[in-house]
């Protein structure tokens, strides 16, 4: 009897903790995952990452390492905070131990943590929509040039999807390298003195505990990116389309004269930029 009371005890001592657990980097990295495959179906996230019995690990792999620096940078900021010793005249007058803290204030540095990581994840996730991006060249491209700069099939009915696939794929390791950019200016010791006196968290936060602000540094940059990607296809675009109009032959032998010569240019040429 004394053992089931010490054991129940347990439980509910260790429940609380338990119920505020973040997902770990590679739970997270799932979760990110299988947001994005809901989001542009599973044929333009396999075409994405990889063939059908790796594509889901290939993803994983590589929002692992957006997770781990999410993690790390709430830890920074976290610390940052239980260390600001005008912390409550910025959170209604409370201490950081009240503030995230139940009860006596126990695991407030986890939730913490907990609470930045989960409100980040959020951003970086949503923020990603390569159906947007590609809908946004079509209408830039006009309906034919779209077509053939992304078709690869005879009908070039398969442009939008491939299109889709690509910006994913863009996408997604730009969201790797926002993570690491974003991570040395929130462990630069002289940030605030180059963002009009802001810290990292008020420069970028834009919910009211300012929780979601790696979330955001993330999203901004790859934004900015995604921007240049456009503008790097549509140029592509407009070369391709004078190569093969002024130099027809020169123009198949460097890309064929299959269904996908005009994407393959289209895609050589963005990359070269």
């Amino acid at each position: 009897m004394k053992k089931i009371v010490i054991l129940t005890a347990l439980a509910f001592a260790l429940a609380p903790v338990a119920a505020f657990a973040a997902p770990s980097p590679a739970q997270q990295a799932s979760k990110d995952c299988a947001a994005l495959r809901a989001k542009i179906g599973v044929t333009a996230f396999t075409q994405a990452f990889g063939s059908a019995s790796n594509a889901f690990g290939r993803c994983v792999s590589k929002f692992a390492r957006v997770e781990r620096a999410n993690v790390s940078s709430a830890n920074s900021l976290c610390r940052a905070e239980q260390a600001d010793l005008t912390f409550a005249l910025s959170h209604g007058g409370k201490t950081f131990a009240q503030f995230y803290g139940k009860g006596k204030g126990k695991n407030a540095f986890g939730r913490c943590v907990s609470l930045k990581t989960q409100s980040s994840s959020t951003v970086e996730v949503g923020n990603l929509n390569p159906s947007q991006t590609c809908a946004a060249l079509r209408t830039k491209f006009g309906p034919s040039l779209f077509a053939v700069s992304f078709g690869t099939n005879k009908s070039h009915r398969n442009a939008f999807g491939k299109c889709v696939s690509l910006a994913a794929r863009s996408q997604s390791s730009f969201t790797v390298s926002a993570a690491s950019a974003c991570l040395g200016e929130v462990n630069d010791s002289g940030f605030a003195a180059s963002h009009g006196g802001k810290t990292f968290a008020q420069f970028y936060g834009t919910n009211s505990d300012l929780s979601n602000a790696f979330g955001k540094c993330v999203a901004s940059k790859v934004d900015a990116a995604t921007a240049k990607l456009q503008e790097s296809l549509s140029n592509a675009a407009k070369t391709c389309r004078n190569l093969r109009r002024n130099d027809p032959q020169g123009f198949h032998t460097t890309y064929g004269s299959h269904p996908n010569a005009f994407a393959k240019c289209v895609v050589a040429n963005a990359h070269a930029k």
